[in-house]
């Protein structure tokens, strides 16, 4: 009869192990990595062979293990459920960990619990117990109102720079350089740089269409190029034809993503940061000998920085900061792009409409177009760590734990926009939206102050686009994730085609 309980709780921990562990994310990351998924079996298999070759009696430790896994399971069990901790005050939702693997391969995950257990609820990210609030006005509400009691979420690659990544600041140093960097970002530097981006755009585009006009391609190498190439012009005046513009992309190839910091220290990037704040600095010479006028001067951010105070050049930390805002930006502004060309594919009808449109509305045509891109899809959440416990509507959230606040299906509010599920760029037109209605790029003293540079690229593109090129789709799929992690994106299809050649025919090669 033991022997039989034994089995019995071993195989039903087996099982619901299995069950987790058969989730879409495990296979990706199995994926990702076959290497270490074979050396963990292998290990295993090695251990049990091994226990079972030392020790002749280890099926006398069952009694021991079935207890153990029988009790582990329970206490899983019981935390997966969704009303756990309710008595204690917590919000409603599952902290199970195969729950937390839905909310990575299912797009309507959190649009989906929030109908079921309301604005607020839990969840867990791996390990990391969360508090989602699908409510825009509450979510902006609590982080300016629990500012004292919520941090960002840090990251490692921060601790390249000297005074660390500004997103990541303390308030006082997060000021100072936050009004630097803020006020070289403003809407005329932006606007100056525009020519530069429209070049970038052009001449990519023009690479797209190739020898063979309308040949269907791959379109993720030449967005990656535009968002690229467009950063690198408008933070340091590099422009497409400079042959810099190779070993800045090469640098940042060894420097990788932000989130790839996870898997690798800081420390093994720090020849790439040197390298790259290097090539900032040499750029900075230059530029400050344009301004003595040894040379034709181009409108850039670091421009704008030196002209306001020379001796800035010599601050790492800013000249550092330039070199990780076009780290972390160049990702997000390649998923902006990658979502603006798939939308402008599947409505023509609006690319018809800026292409028919002079004068200054077709720019607010374009800018329509990006503000409904965003709101489907590229505005995704806001992030907070808790540091010491808050309250968030009837709900305690103790201290160490996550808050998430879920932008994108805030923006799918059909009193605030009616049928949120079709794409309408008009709606941007008819009404101007308050920022507790559309925030796609966050809110207070952390707000993106690079939204207007996003949006100009993303415009550009599109204007580009209608008025220098024909474009249509070939081939599509669902949607994917960027990674295989909570934080990752959102992306169009890996299977997205798109054939572009010149309006009124032609491959579009220059001379």
């Amino acid at each position: 009869m033991n022997t039989l309980f034994e089995v019995i709780a071993l195989g039903l921990a087996a099982v619901a192990a299995a069950r987790t562990l058969l989730k879409p994310p495990v296979f990706h990351e199995i994926r990702a990595r076959p290497l270490w998924f074979l050396a963990a079996v292998g290990l295993g298999v090695v251990l049990m062979l091994a226990i079972a070759r030392v020790w002749p009696g280890w099926q006398s430790a069952l009694p021991f293990l079935a207890p153990i896994a029988a009790g582990t399971g329970s206490l899983l069990f019981l935390r997966s459920r969704p009303h756990y901790g309710r008595s204690r005050g917590l919000p409603p939702g599952s902290l199970g960990l195969g729950v937390s693997f839905d909310a990575i391969s299912q797009p309507d995950f959190y649009a989906r619990s929030a109908r079921q257990w309301g604005p607020i609820f839990k969840m867990s990210q791996f390990h990391r117990p969360t508090v989602c609030v699908v409510d825009l006005p509450l979510g902006l509400e609590v982080i300016e109102a629990e500012r004292r009691n919520l941090a960002q979420p840090r990251l490692p690659f921060g601790r390249l720079s000297p005074g660390n990544y500004i997103e990541f600041m303390n308030d006082e140093q997060h000021a100072r350089y936050r009004g630097i960097l803020r006020s070289a970002l403003s809407g005329p530097v932006v606007t100056g740089c525009r020519p530069g981006v429209r070049s970038v755009i052009e001449h990519q585009l023009t690479a797209m269409v190739g020898p063979v006009a309308g040949q269907a391609l791959d379109p993720e190498p030449f967005l990656e190029r535009i968002g690229f190439a467009s950063l690198v012009r408008v933070m340091f005046g590099v422009g497409v034809a400079d042959p810099r513009i190779d070993e800045l992309d090469r640098w940042f190839g060894e420097l990788g993503s932000q989130r790839a910091f996870a898997e690798r220290s800081p420390e093994e990037r720090r020849e790439p940061y040197a390298r790259l704040v290097g090539i900032a600095r040499t750029l900075g010479t230059d530029i400050l000998r344009g301004h003595q006028g040894s040379g034709p001067e181009v409108r850039s951010v670091l421009g704008e920085i030196l002209r306001a105070n020379p001796a800035h050049l010599d601050d790492e930390t800013l000249i550092g900061n330039l070199v990780l805002i076009v780290n972390v930006t160049r990702s997000n502004v390649r998923g902006l792009l990658g979502w603006v060309l798939k939308e402008y594919c599947d409505h023509p009808a609006s690319g018809q409409e800026i292409r028919a449109t002079a004068g200054s509305r077709i720019d607010a045509l374009a800018t329509n177009f990006v503000n409904e891109t965003l709101r489907m899809h590229q505005s995704e959440y806001l992030y907070r760590e808790v540091v010491r416990e808050i309250r968030i509507g009837p709900y305690r959230i103790p201290r160490g734990w996550l808050v998430r606040v879920c932008v994108r299906e805030c923006h799918d509010r059909p009193d605030v926009f009616p049928n949120p599920e079709r794409f309408d760029p008009g709606r941007f037109a008819a009404r101007e939206y308050a920022r507790t209605e559309y925030c796609p790029f966050s809110d207070g003293t952390h707000s993106c102050f690079g939204a207007g540079l996003a949006v100009m690229i993303a415009k550009t593109l599109v204007l580009v686009l209608a008025t220098e090129f024909e474009v249509r789709k070939t081939a599509d799929g669902p949607a994917v994730r960027q990674g295989n992690r909570h934080w990752s994106h959102w992306r169009p299809s890996h299977a997205l085609r798109v054939a572009l050649s010149r309006q009124g025919g032609g491959s579009g090669l220059v001379a």
